[in-house]
């Protein structure tokens, strides 16, 4: 497993072909530390594109952080994993108003974000799971 850290408010993992984005409970993630995300992202995936998972549990993001997105090509499919309305808020701000440049799905079970992340099917509807 490889693993970066992204500014000192989470982590940017990658283990068994997927990257794990987490970040700490209660932060708020502005612009500076979304794009040390997508550079994270580049630097593990070394060109390689690949599913990620990121954890949302307690997080806010600032407005210009929510349009701070991996290039087209560096990410396959996004599972977003959250717990509360709040999380779920921010899900559906990016399914909804951002375009990424690859499927998106929202999960309050890891399990099956897991699942969905591994799939070899192509892109899938976007929305809750």
């Amino acid at each position: 497993m490889r693993s970066i850290e992204i500014t000192d408010k989470g982590t940017l993992e990658l283990a068994d072909g997927i990257l794990r984005l987490s970040w700490r409970e209660g932060q708020t993630i502005g612009v500076e530390d979304a794009q040390c995300a997508v550079a994270a992202i580049d630097a593990l995936g070394q060109g390689t594109s690949l599913p990620m998972l990121i954890l949302l549990r307690g997080v806010n993001f600032t407005r210009a952080a929510r349009k701070v997105f991996p290039s087209q090509g560096s990410v396959s499919r996004i599972a977003l994993l959250g717990s509360s309305p709040v999380d779920y808020t921010i899900a559906l701000f990016v399914l909804r108003v951002s375009p990424l440049p690859c499927p998106v799905s929202y999960f309050t079970s890891s399990r099956k974000a897991m699942n969905w992340l591994r799939r070899d099917a192509g892109p899938t509807p976007e929305g809750k799971s």
